[in-house]
């Protein structure tokens, strides 16, 4: 299965699994969905861009579905009231690794990776979002200014970005009403297999 493939088979899998499902209809549970759900329309749309061969924006939107997990993530729990009602009115003020310090003082998350898969990637992503040099260097052949992305540089992006879009998945599954376990317990298996492909 090529990495599209792939990539189209984890959204059809998380379409299954996590529409419809009922969630609390309180501003902070619904903040937080709206960002998971960010994150899991941008992975369809990489999907769609790699497809079309438009890597560049594919590229681009990679920092974009990091962010909106993390921030679904301390929206869900983390924030105050007052902070998910500055969130909505376009009053928030928290720096971006603010956020992944606060999830990492929670049980289940202080073993740091969020904040490590933050220091890994963080510039690069930032170059593909902003038209930095990763993103430049990749559109310079010997001849011609097109894009030039490495398979290896397609695989690598995309499996971030499908990586993280399970998690988001995972995490709707903690808003939901209903019973939880056995939905969590599918998504712990299928992010487990997904981290063992080779």
């Amino acid at each position: 299965m090529n990495i599209v493939q792939d990539s189209k088979a984890i959204a059809e899998w998380l379409h299954t699994k996590i529409d419809g499902v009922a969630i609390s209809n309180d501003e902070k549970t619904r903040a937080a969905a709206g960002c998971f759900d960010t994150a899991l329309e941008h992975q369809v749309a990489i999907s769609i861009l790699i497809e079309n061969m438009l890597y560049g924006s594919a590229f681009a939107l990679a920092r974009s579905v990091f962010e909106a997990y993390i921030r679904g993530m301390w929206l869900a729990k983390c924030a105050t009231d007052k902070e998910v009602k500055d969130f909505l009115s376009n009053k928030f003020d928290r720096k971006f690794y603010e956020l992944i310090a606060d999830i990492e003082k929670l049980d289940g998350y202080s073993n740091g990776v969020l904040s490590k898969a933050k220091k890994a990637g963080w510039s690069i992503l930032n170059g593909f979002t902003h038209t930095g040099s990763e993103q430049v260097l990749r559109r310079n052949t010997e001849n011609y200014i097109e894009p030039d992305y490495t398979p290896e540089d397609i695989n690598e992006i995309v499996s971030f970005v499908n990586s993280i879009s399970l998690l988001a998945g995972l995490e709707i599954t903690f808003l939901s009403k209903e019973n939880k376990r056995p939905l969590q317990q599918e998504f712990l298996k299928k992010i487990k297999s997904y981290a063992e492909k080779p």
